[in-house]
């Protein structure tokens, strides 16, 4: 055979390099897009909404450089309404002039004013009595009466889901159009089922005494619906808190004995979430793990539990088979109230870590207590 000219060999090179070089681009594209596939939402994602949650007297122009210069970029302004309107709207102000996103924070469940106004409306003791433990001198029901959490109201019945709602219009109406609006404590009272754990707080009557009218596990996610139709221009995030773990349940912990991990506490908890999930892209996560007395050995390091609390939003549904949440949905609301600022820091890096999609250092207390009031039954 008579050999190939040097042309004839140039351009036999140039065919089996441009083979050999596509073939390795497809390989690496290849190996690109199943790495790609690997890659989890929160190890690509950075958090993006840093805020302070503050009261209206902490919300003066000195704070609000200072937040500024530590890179804060949203103030979330708690709204109590009445008497501090004025001062409320002037904070507001103050947070666009300093160049900051103005947010607001309702705090719903948690109500003094609804819990005067309807007693009958505040969610009741029953079922399990371990609650007893906890106060020195506990009512005890008579035949006619019923034992209420002050100041709880949960808007998981109809007639609180209505007052509720229309004292959030009231508390909304004229304001500022804000970048959005947290509705916090939107499921039912601590210690719903009487075991006495703050975090247990899946429904408002556990037993057969009731004085409101029952709604469906969907009544979080309508209320947040409804009070989007407010303000259609401000984003609306629910705020949701876990429920108990299962070392509460020895006879020393939270649960005082009460079987609630493995009872209906979760199953119960999923079923309000996956409606709101369902309707939200973002949700708050509340994660005081001071005031939750979550500061314990077992999480191996300060504030490991917010870890553990964020992993409860996938795995706690799956449980039920129901859709997780990712922690890039979620936004921690952060303690910042008694504790110190080494414990701020711990706590925003362990948010980070878990890849959410922003945090909130509260700095005013979020007050979480009841006391049990007796109520006649009509």
């Amino acid at each position: 055979m008579k050999p190939q000219s040097d042309p004839a060999r140039l351009l036999a090179g140039i065919v089996v390099g441009l083979v050999l070089l596509s073939t390795a681009v497809v390989s690496v594209r290849s190996v690109g897009a199943n790495q790609a596939a690997d890659v989890k939402p929160s190890e690509t994602q950075t958090t993006s909404f840093s805020g302070a949650l503050l009261s209206v007297e902490q919300a003066t122009e000195q704070r609000l450089g200072e937040l500024k210069r530590e890179n804060t970029t949203a103030v979330v302004l708690l709204l109590r309404g009445g008497d501090q309107r004025a001062a409320e709207d002037a904070a507001c102000e103050r947070i666009r002039t300093a160049g900051l996103e103005l947010h607001y924070w309702v705090e719903v469940a948690h109500c003094p004013e609804l819990a005067d106004a309807h007693p009958d409306w505040m969610a009741s003791l029953q079922g399990h009595p371990e609650w007893r433990r906890l106060f020195s001198d506990p009512p005890t029901p008579g035949e006619n009466e019923v034992v209420k959490t002050y100041p709880w109201v949960p808007i998981l019945s109809k007639e609180p889901f209505d007052g509720q709602l229309q004292r959030v219009k009231r508390l909304l109406a004229g304001r500022s159009q804000p970048t959005g609006v947290f509705l916090n404590d939107l499921q039912g009272a601590p210690s719903a089922c009487g075991c006495g754990n703050h975090l247990c707080r899946w429904t408002t009557d556990y037993g057969k005494r009731r004085t409101t009218t029952p709604l469906k596990n969907d009544a979080p996610s309508k209320f947040v619906a409804e009070v989007r139709k407010l303000l259609p221009k401000s984003d609306v995030i629910p705020v949701w808190t876990t429920e108990c773990e299962e070392h509460d349940g020895a006879v020393d912990g939270l649960c005082a004995g009460v079987g609630c991990f493995k009872g209906i506490c979760w199953k119960a908890w999923t079923e309000q979430l996956v409606p709101v999930a369902s309707d939200s892209s973002q949700i708050g996560a509340l994660l005081p793990y001071k005031a939750f007395q979550r500061d314990l050995p077992i999480y191996q390091k300060p504030a490991g539990w917010i870890t553990e609390a964020l992993q409860s939003f996938q795995t706690m549904p799956a449980r039920y088979q129901q859709p997780a949440v990712p922690s890039s949905r979620l936004i921690a609301v952060l303690q910042g109230w008694d504790v110190s600022e080494q414990q701020i820091a711990q706590q925003i890096s362990i948010a980070q870590e878990a890849g959410t999609a922003g945090h909130i250092v509260a700095f005013i207390e979020l007050d979480q207590s009841w006391t049990p009031r007796l109520h006649s039954l009509k």
